[in-house]
């Protein structure tokens, strides 16, 4: 293996260890996103383009972007705003709600 390959799969290893195992309720998650289909749509398609579709999204990804949200490591005054009062749990439950929608993420608009 290349010295690229084994930084490649060490940087791998390495973000799949800072994602907790998801273990999120989507139904609970439904119940949770109310405020969150006025932007993204109830499924996860955005009825605008400026908001993106995330419906159908890994639902490891959707939770590490609600975290850092929350963490103000990623920046954005509406959704910092969004999740100022999610637990944790809360964003599992949301992505694994709009994970497991059908999702339109290469919608042509």
């Amino acid at each position: 293996m290349t010295t690229f390959g084994k930084i490649y799969c060490l940087a791998a290893l390495m973000l799949a260890l800072s994602i907790p195992a998801q273990a999120g309720d989507a139904e609970r998650g439904k119940e949770l996103s109310t405020p969150c289909a006025a932007c993204h749509g109830p499924d996860g398609t955005s009825p605008t383009p400026a908001f993106p579709n995330i419906g159908g999204q890994l639902p490891e990804y959707l939770y590490r972007a609600l975290l850092d949200y929350k963490l103000g490591t990623r920046e954005n005054a509406i959704m910092a705003g969004q999740v100022a009062n999610l637990s944790k749990q809360d964003m599992k439950d949301l992505a694994a709600f709009y994970g497991s929608q059908k999702g339109s993420l290469y919608l042509k608009r």
